[in-house]
């Protein structure tokens, strides 16, 4: 079988690897022959001539990113927003102008004698973590366009994380000492910095919380060392323009100050050339300016400030104590920068910041390892459908395999409404906030909201309502939901899963230490907005759960239910709230407002009260209707915090 590819599609640079001996497990990076660089992602149609990587950057004049002129720099900016690209004069789809660098990476692969003639048909393909379902199909549609077939996804931090791992000789021991942990992966590229936080949980990698900053890529450090180089040329011949530059010699200029940032990572200094750089006849014809790197270091640290700053936001909206970091990985072609990597050390001690030499690769390779083991995405949090109770039922576990290339997974179920009433069937699709924490009370995410209509005139848990979640290969979900005798069909697509990676078998789990300030390592704050709304599912996924039936509505069908049947505190309140009064013809509310002076009630709900009694039965049943830690106990009553066994009397 041919070998499956490992292939990075990133915003700056390109690259390929593959590992080609499944015994000496031999990693190669399918880097550019020329220069032994990464490819970099531009194109440039130039008439009927397409130029793609190196060829195209060498002659691009400005570090802008987008469409510029017969340009494409960055594709993968528009990858899932179903624009066209205008480029050259032409509308292309994305597809089209992403395949042309894809086919560039996998044609200048094929050229590699170590590869043995080895067929680059099926990749494992990385995506940022937080690229959505459209984006996925963008690039698959590319991908077949280029001749490749994506045999998977995999998001870009898990690849990193695992192609680190999957190097050292003590994979296995490491990845049990991380068991439980928090790991942060700190990716600092050319276009972009991207964080995630995952944690390694039952030998899953799975996503806590992501960040990007586009604001403080590469690039930006390339625009800085530019303005010096043309500053400095100017302060030497005292002159007050550059505008009179000889045809491409901004191009050039840009490629020597990219080439000039990159040595400084193992040199003290660098002279930044370019010949035939002014249209002059004097000594200013030519630009040579000299740049250490401590200059480099004044001019961009406050771009390093500001990508610090980034580990800071990410860690308080989780509420993870810095100490909880375990590793931080750092990769990306910034982190080469000796200052970048010094100030990760300051937050973080050596050994829970490894120095690799191949940051730049590293993702590529982890996405290479992954095809090479067979390891799969998998889901990183149970997909929960909400109940009428509050409780959330799973769907789909965490830790099911996902889809790889041409597979579909169906997962078909049925309800039951316990409230037609206002003729439609609520579902509401959930998932936790944190991994591993999927209790009733513990916070979650929604995911979408799908409403069916069904037979309003029917008794409650009569309708059947059938739900049927598909998962296809570009790890979107869609939801199909149906009640079985209107015959309405309601579809949804879901295109933010959250993913975990399977990075291994048989690993014990770990208790996690406490922080010092008590909170457990994996505990996220939430704070609730004033006035929110919670939603009431009217679904269960069975058919004897009458208990969940509202009161007022129990009332009307109680000759259908066993004679010993009884309700429940909730429903009995719930029926004394709603059912009007046999003899006023009020509600409880209308009761509170009006007063209760005219009140001829018979049953005591009411009248009997006196005025103070009355007011504080009402303050306490709208407390319990508010409360948001009511549960159904296994008695059936309403349990409510600070009231005694069986709620409110």
């Amino acid at each position: 079988m041919a070998k499956i590819y490992g292939l990075d599609f990133g915003t700056t640079n390109s690259l390929a690897s593959i590992v080609l001996d499944d015994v000496d497990e031999k990693m190669l990076s399918l880097v550019n022959e020329d220069d032994r660089m990464p490819h970099p992602s531009v194109i440039r149609y130039h008439g009927n001539e397409v130029v793609v990587g190196r060829a195209a950057k060498n002659a691009i004049e400005t570090t802008d990113v987008g469409v510029i002129g017969d340009f494409v720099r960055s594709p993968k900016r528009y990858l899932g927003s179903g624009e066209k690209i205008h480029v050259g004069g032409v509308a292309r789809s994305v597809s089209d102008v992403v395949a042309e660098i894809l086919r560039h990476v996998r044609d200048d692969a094929r050229q590699h004698r170590e590869i043995n003639g080895e067929t680059f048909e099926r990749a494992v393909m990385t995506i940022p973590i937080n690229a959505v379902g459209r984006a996925r199909r963008d690039l698959r549609e590319a991908a077949l366009k280029a001749g490749l077939h994506i045999h998977q996804f995999v998001q870009e931090p898990f690849a990193a994380l695992y192609g680190y791992l999957r190097s050292l000789s003590g994979f296995q021991r490491r990845l049990a000492e991380l068991e439980g942990q928090i790991v942060l992966v700190f990716d600092w590229g050319g276009g972009t910095l991207d964080l995630t936080l995952c944690k390694i949980t039952k030998g899953m990698l799975v996503q806590i919380q992501s960040k990007g900053d586009n604001t403080v890529g590469g690039d930006r450090f390339d625009d800085r060392l530019i303005r010096y180089a043309k500053n400095e040329h100017m302060k030497q011949y005292s002159i007050d323009s550059v505008a009179n530059e000889f045809p491409h010699a901004e191009a050039k200029l840009i490629a020597q100050c990219e080439t000039a940032k990159i040595a400084l990572s193992d040199r003290s200094s660098i002279k930044i050339g370019v010949r035939h750089y002014l249209k002059s006849d004097g000594p200013d014809h030519s630009l040579e300016v000299k740049v250490t790197r401590e200059k480099l270091i004044e001019l961009t640290r406050d771009i390093v400030d500001a990508g610090m700053k980034n580990i800071d936001e990410i860690l308080e909206s989780t509420g993870v104590n810095q100490a909880s970091i375990a590793l931080c990985l750092a990769t990306g072609g910034m982190v080469r920068m000796p200052y970048i990597r010094e100030r990760l050390l300051e937050r973080f001690d050596p050994l829970r910041v490894p120095k690799i030499d191949d940051g730049d690769r590293i993702i590529s390779q982890g996405a290479a390892w992954i095809g090479h083991d067979g390891v799969r995405l998998t889901l990183a949090k149970p997909f929960e459908l909400l109940l009428g109770n509050d409780n959330y039922s799973t769907l789909i576990s965490e830790g099911t395999e996902l889809p790889i290339e041409n597979q579909n997974f169906a997962f078909p179920f049925k309800a039951y409404c316990i409230d037609p009433r206002d003729g439609y069937g609520k579902f509401q699709f959930a998932r936790p906030v944190w991994p591993d924490r999927n209790l009733p009370g513990d916070p979650r995410r929604s995911y979408a909201t799908l409403l069916v209509a069904v037979d309003e005139e029917a008794a409650p848990l009569t309708e059947r309502l059938n739900i049927n979640v598909n998962i296809d290969h570009d790890l979107v979900v869609t939801v199909t939901a149906s009640s079985s005798m209107v015959g309405h069909l309601s579809e949804r697509e879901i295109h933010n899963l959250e993913f975990g990676l399977s990075m291994g078998q048989g690993v014990k789990e770990q208790t996690n230490p406490d922080n010092s300030n008590g909170q457990r390592n994996n505990e996220v704050n939430l704070k609730r907005e004033v006035g929110a709304i919670k939603f009431r599912s009217n679904i269960v996924r069975g058919d004897q759960s009458w208990d969940l039936v509202p009161g007022d509505l129990v009332k009307k069908y109680r000759n259908r239910l066993p004679p010993l049947w009884e309700p429940t505190r909730r429903q009995h309140d719930e029926k004394m709230y709603y059912v009007p009064c046999t003899y006023c013809k009020r509600t409880w509310y209308q009761i509170r407002l009006e007063g209760s002076e005219n009140c001829t009630c018979s049953s005591g709900s009411v009248k009997e009260m006196d005025a103070k009694a009355q007011k504080a039965k009402i303050s306490e049943w709208q407390d319990f209707l508010r409360s948001e830690e009511s549960v159904i106990n296994d008695t059936g009553y309403s349990v409510v915090k600070g009231a005694d066994s069986k709620g409110i009397q």
